[in-house]
């Protein structure tokens, strides 16, 4: 962190770069912890751990405020129990139990194996279906560009499925992806399962859908008491990337399933004109962490920023909201169907003039009654609150 002697201006641009330069948003794959260590007599070491991790949690995290906890209070409560501690498992456990109600999906440990011990596991609805999914892909020349990314085309629109922002998914992988739909009436991204990646990434790609400046989000740092003159919280702003810009109608399919990286690319995304969201909110978990070392072979994370969306609300614990929700109730549809593909397809015929969605509030509206200009209005559509069968969704003009 720049102190006292560095120019405002410079602190902002190294803090921004640090931001728009951290990939670490991605858990790896989940183990428990290991079996038992060896007994330790002297209890010092692990309470020197436990003072490290909580000094540095208490210089860097920036979210105590907000989720209503006394950190130092967690110090006096969990201090004599790490005092206690006479193996490494044992001051695991107390760090975990301390960490707890911070509720951070962001925050875990990682053992000397390399295996991760999460502090939080959140428990949502994931609004996706391999099997459906699959079957959706079927028709629509599906490209595999990684395991969990590709491209297609689906009910006339093109498709892309991003389902993470990590290696080997860069920014000229996505490119050629865009390449290929540039041509399209209509784009379907769909990051439901994204948990996320590198938020650089994410973003980059989000400016290839602008032709202007703006605020994609805003990001509220700790810094340390010899810098002054920053403002909190710093704008993260986009400008357009690229010698051309898709500007034609996008339908971005969200869920419970995306977090940190994928919420600031939907935060961004869902202010965009020709963009529409629709699905579920997002996880709520945007924390850039940071790792540390702990002692004896372990290591630890720290998030580091409190991202706002664009509208300035909290995305930590809130999410992202779609601008359409629509539930995941695929018992009514046929077994073969992806509901949230349907319904992107659904969208984008309406905005291209394809064919409409029929109002659910007015069933004896005729069904050539043109729809009003601001066809994004939350409360025009049977999918706001339900999911029809499919065949009833549209109604052609």
């Amino acid at each position: 962190m720049h102190r006292a002697g560095h120019s405002p201006a410079a602190v902002v641009a190294g803090v921004l770069f640090a931001i728009t330069s951290a990939t670490a948003c991605v858990r790896p794959s989940v183990s428990p912890p290991p079996g038992p260590t060896s007994h330790v007599s002297a209890a010092s070491p692990y309470v020197a751990q436990f003072d490290s991790l909580w000094s540095r949690f208490e210089a860097v995290y920036p979210s105590f405020a907000y989720k209503h906890v006394d950190w130092r209070a967690q110090r006096a409560r969990f201090r004599p129990r790490a005092e206690r501690a006479r193996t490494q498992n044992e001051l695991v456990a107390v760090l975990l139990a301390m960490l707890a109600p911070l509720r951070d999906l962001h925050i875990w440990l990682v053992d000397p194996r390399g295996q991760v011990v999460p502090s939080y596991k959140p428990s949502q609805l994931v609004n996706f279906d391999a099997r459906r999914w699959t079957l959706a892909m079927r028709d629509a020349n599906y490209v595999v560009r990684t395991p969990t990314v590709g491209d297609g085309v689906v009910g006339g629109y093109a498709y892309m499925h991003v389902g993470t922002w990590k290696a080997p998914v860069n920014e000229d992988m996505l490119e050629t992806m865009l390449l290929r739909a540039r041509d399209a009436q209509g784009l379907i991204i769909d990051v439901r399962t994204n948990a996320g990646g590198s938020d650089a990434v994410a973003l980059a790609f989000a400016a290839r859908f602008t032709r202007r400046p703006f605020a994609a989000s805003y990001v509220r740092i700790n810094t340390d008491s010899g810098v002054t003159g920053v403002q909190m919280p710093l704008a993260r702003t986009i400008n357009p990337r690229g010698s051309w810009q898709f500007t034609r109608p996008v339908v971005v399919i969200s869920g419970r399933g995306g977090f940190s990286a994928t919420e600031s690319f939907v935060a961004a995304m869902r202010t965009l004109p020709q963009v529409t969201v629709i699905g579920d909110t997002t996880g709520g978990a945007s924390g850039n962490p940071a790792t540390y070392a702990l002692g004896a072979g372990w290591q630890f994370t720290v998030p580091r920023w409190f991202e706002y969306g664009p509208d300035r609300q909290p995305i930590e614990w809130r999410g992202v909201a779609p601008h359409l929700v629509v539930s995941w109730q695929p018992g009514s549809y046929a077994n073969d169907r992806d509901p949230l593909i349907d319904a992107a397809v659904g969208m984008l015929g309406e905005r291209t003039g394809v064919y409409r969605i029929a109002p659910a509030a007015e069933p004896s509206t005729p069904k050539h009654q043109e729809q009003s200009p601001e066809a994004h209005s939350e409360r025009q559509y049977d999918i706001r609150e339900r999911v029809p069968p499919r065949d009833s969704l549209f109604a052609p003009h």
